[in-house]
C-alpha cells in the first residue's frame, strides 16, 4: 500500500509539471493557476489517503505510523515542489530557448 501511495505522489507531480508547463507555454503565463488549481485537488487528495489510510493500520506499531505520516507529508512536498519546479523550467524556457515553427511551402 506504501508503494502505491508513494508512486501516486510521483504521477501526480509528473502531472502538475507537465500540465503547468504545457498550459503556460502554449496559452501564457496567467494559465499556470490551472497548475494551482491541480496543485490544491492533488493535496486534498493526499490529505484524504492520509486519513483513509491512518485508520486502516489502527493495529500498527507507533514506528509505523509514523513512518507512514511521514511518507504522505513527503508525497505533499513532492507535489509543491513539482509546481515550484513548472514556473522554474517556464521561465528557464522563455528566456534562453526560441521555438521557431516553420512550415513549407509558405511564402514570406
Amino acid at each position: 500500500m506504501i508503494e502505491f501511495v508513494i508512486l501516486l505522489g510521483v504521477i501526480g507531480g509528473w502531472i502538475i509539471v507537465a500540465s503547468t508547463l504545457f498550459l503556460m507555454l502554449a496559452l501564457g503565463k496567467m494559465w499556470g493557476v490551472v497548475g494551482v488549481l491541480l496543485l490544491v485537488l492533488a493535496v486534498q487528495i493526499n490529505h484524504w489517503l492520509k486519513a483513509k489510510y491512518m485508520r486502516a493500520i489502527v493495529d500498527a506499531t507507533p514506528r509505523a505510523k509514523e513512518i507512514a505520516a511521514h511518507i504522505f507529508e513527503m508525497n505533499e512536498l513532492i507535489l509543491l515542489s513539482s509546481y515550484l519546479i513548472s514556473i522554474v523550467l517556464y521561465v528557464v524556457i522563455q528566456k534562453y530557448v526560441e521555438i521557431v515553427i516553420k512550415f513549407p511551402h509558405v511564402v514570406r
